[in-house]
């Protein structure tokens, strides 16, 4: 059995029964789904005839045809005598589904073990029965499973060591029912029977696994996730309440508390475009508090926050101090931009970062592609007076490639030697968590998974952004080269510059070609072979000179596609371009700015500007950041000039070529004009 074929055979059963069952809501569908894995996981223990459902073609044709009424009422009896035996469900509980869904359903089991020691049938059922509710909603409720069950290895966590968990944005249940899904993978299942594995998982699930949700009818179906998995419709897993709200955490009645949970997971909702601007919620947030100059005695300032940063200040709010973990799902942003360092700062400050994974760019697509960061960490005791106090500590990081779908959401499957697809998906998740297991045990990890590394909580510090997003941080051997200080001179490319910069945002205006309009160009434009585009600016345009370029002006991309290096053509010397493309002046006796242009295109630079990049949807780069960057010149005179010579050779040819393009371009179109 394989993880397609079950994904299919969920799929099938799910569209099927919301389509003709008088089941039409998912936790309906999945209660009764459930009951039918719960007596399939009986039949294979008690028979022992494995798997429960099996039919050749003509018995699946005959079943749904002609003996759907004789083969609901033996799967009928069968839930029956489970129940009595188990007490999963109320007593008098039966299967509430018609005769040939029923049928239906088994025959899409058909070949399935549902008691695979080596795997969780149940709760990967439910997982793909999750995904099927998360797109019917729209998406915003589903964290990939790859993602949620990462998130249990890296937070260690296992109640039979007193570990509890909970999510406080709990949305279809993801992330809980990963950790339900964990605690049966901690169990030694070959050593236990179906029932006592069943009524050993339930005991420890009711007594560690709990959340909290907004919205109600969300609210419902990760209650009816988690009761399916365990069979218990009397549990209450997921309690509706706003968790922004302090109220809501300080009664004690509630079983999330602040100060009190060894684990907490969750994905928050992202929001760069909504943000909280209630005063009552905003007051109780330091991160929602700014001074109006820093350094100073003045009092704060409250200002609106996005919820994402709400969430994780009140997710370390809820752990015991100096035990409490927290693997929470964030917008790169929150871990790489500029705009944020002030979080890196309270994060630092307020808790030991443990793990920073960042996430394949597919990872929540078809639905967004904001790009995200997995982020676990332990609450400090008590905070540090300064981020500058950062004791020395390891930090696991990866950067993984495949999450097993893409940007379409559609499944994609790792190919053999011959290039064929096989029926397996394509991910490293596995390896990340293996990774993790060898470095948490002191072992060496790097044969297990080439994208994943440690660093230290001071290199962290020592960086005037404190990023801690992975990829700033990843080692390549591009940038591990050593230079002897004997053979390279090194700059700051700031050091070289007479400025570097982009124009402000600004209203274009865009006008119909007219001799002397001003072409415009965007960042895609600059390593073209193209000499006025197809846009125009009029020559008094208000900010006409601060969007022009001049002869010898380097160029460089800094978001959407970031870091693509060019420079200015005589041919396109007063031309206008976008606030998209950073500016670089080079200083008048300085380094050539042709060598400049053959380094920042090297693979050893351009790993370095991948570095700067942050944004959760946009990518981007700032001016300082590439001002920082070091520009090693070979002290050889030779080599250096013949890199300088090279690099300007080419780009003469390529303004001869632009040159020579845009006179054929001119007589043409006279030709066709006329």
């Amino acid at each position: 059995m394989n993880n397609v074929k079950l994904q299919k055979a969920i799929t099938n059963i799910y569209n099927h029964l919301y389509a003709n069952s008088e089941k039409k809501t998912p936790h309906g569908i999945s209660n009764e789904v459930g009951k039918i894995l719960h007596t399939g996981m009986y039949l294979e223990e008690y028979t022992l005839n494995k798997p429960a459902f099996r039919f050749n073609k003509t018995e699946e044709k005959y079943t749904l045809e002609k003996n759907n009424k004789a083969f609901s009422k033996y799967i009928h009896l069968q839930f029956k005598e489970m129940n009595d035996k188990w007490a999963i469900y109320e007593q008098d509980d039966t299967i509430k589904l018609k005769d040939f869904d029923i049928a239906y359903t088994c025959i899409q089991l058909n070949g399935i073990e549902i008691t695979d020691p080596k795997k969780d049938v149940f709760g990967d059922s439910l997982e793909i029965f999750r995904s099927q509710w998360a797109k019917q909603a729209g998406g915003q409720f589903f964290t990939d499973s790859l993602v949620t069950r990462l998130a249990m290895k890296l937070l260690e966590f296992d109640p039979r060591k007193g570990d509890d968990l909970i999510d406080i944005c709990s949305g279809t249940g993801g992330f809980l029912l990963a950790g339900l899904n964990h605690i049966k993978s901690l169990l030694d299942i070959d050593k236990k029977s179906e029932k006592d594995l069943e009524k050993e998982i339930v005991e420890l699930a009711r007594k560690s696994i709990y959340g909290q949700e907004f919205d109600k009818e969300v609210c419902s179906i990760a209650n009816s996730t988690l009761k399916a998995r365990i069979g218990d419709n009397s549990h209450i897993f997921v309690t509706q309440g706003d968790s922004l709200e302090k109220e809501n955490f300080s009664d004690t009645k509630n079983r999330i508390q602040f100060n009190t949970h060894k684990c907490i997971a969750g994905n928050p909702p992202f929001g760069t475009k909504i943000t909280i601007k209630d005063l009552k919620i905003l007051e109780n947030y330091e991160l929602a508090r700014v001074k109006a100059r820093q350094n100073d005695n003045s009092p704060s300032k409250i200002t609106p926050r996005a919820p994402d940063i709400l969430f994780l200040e009140q997710n370390v709010k809820l752990l015991v101090p100096g035990k409490g973990r927290l693997s929470l799902v964030v917008p790169y942003q929150i871990l790489s931009g500029p705009q944020t360092l002030y979080i890196r700062k309270w994060l630092l400050k307020n808790t030991i970062i443990t793990s920073v994974i960042d996430l394949p760019a597919d990872t929540f697509q078809p639905h967004t592609g904001t790009k995200g960061c997995l982020l676990t960490l332990v609450r400090r005791k008590k905070p540090l007076s300064s981020f500058n106090d950062v004791e020395d500590y390891n930090i696991f990081m990866s950067t993984p490639k495949w999450i097993g779908h893409d940007r379409r959401g559609n499944p994609v499957f790792k190919k053999n030697i011959e290039g064929v697809a096989t029926d397996e998906i394509l991910t490293d998740f596995p390896e990340i968590e293996k990774a993790y297991s060898l470095f948490s045990n002191g072992k060496e990890f790097k044969q297990t998974h080439e994208d994943s590394f440690v660093i230290s909580s001071k290199e962290v510090i020592s960086t005037s952004l404190l990023q801690l997003n992975a990829q700033f941080h990843k080692p390549s051997s591009h940038n591990e080269k050593e230079f002897e200080e004997s053979e390279w001179d090194k700059y700051k490319l700031k050091d070289l510059s007479e400025k570097i910069f982009y124009p402000g945002r600004f209203t274009r205006g865009y006008v119909e070609h007219y001799p002397g309009a001003v072409p415009f160009y965007g960042g895609k434009e600059i390593i073209q072979m193209v000499t006025d585009g197809t846009k125009w600016i009029s020559h008094n345009h208000p900010k006409l000179k601060e969007l022009e370029v001049q002869t010898g002006w380097i160029l460089i991309t800094r978001s959407g596609t970031t870091g693509v290096v060019s420079i200015v053509p005589e041919v396109w010397n007063r031309y206008a371009m976008s606030e998209h493309i950073i500016r670089i002046i080079p200083k008048e006796n300085s380094i050539s700015p042709f060598y400049v242009l053959a380094y920042l295109k090297t693979k050893f630079c351009q790993n370095l500007i991948s570095k700067g990049v942050y944004g959760s949807v946009i990518d981007s780069i700032t001016p300082e950041f590439i001002g920082d960057i070091d520009i090693m010149v070979p002290k050889n005179k030779e080599i250096y000039n013949s890199i300088v010579k090279q690099s300007e050779n080419s780009e003469l040819e390529r303004n001869n070529a632009l040159t020579l393009s845009q006179v054929s371009i001119n007589a043409l179109n006279e030709i066709l004009a006329s």
